[in-house]
């Protein structure tokens, strides 16, 4: 197997393995290649918004200004284990 990829199980309904195995056969691929073709593409399919990006930029804005109310991760470990 190859190290650079991980394993995890998936449970589907019958319905929606017949309906993968007939677009799987349509393609002339395996029902497992198939399966992990649509979710390379559909993981590629990400695209950061502009709403997001605009967050982020204000985010950004009051960090550089010290209004961003945070805290490191070990001080949060700390307030929250009291």
């Amino acid at each position: 197997m190859n190290p650079t990829k991980n394993r995890k199980e998936v449970s589907l309904d019958n319905q929606t393995m017949a309906i993968l195995q007939i677009q799987a056969d349509r393609e002339g691929r395996k029902l497992k290649n198939y399966m992990e073709h649509i979710l390379k593409e559909k993981a590629n399919e990400f695209e950061i918004t502009e709403e997001y990006k605009a967050l982020m930029d204000a985010m950004l804005d009051k960090q550089q200004n010290g209004k961003l109310n945070s805290n490191s991760w070990d001080t949060f470990k700390v307030e929250i284990s009291r």
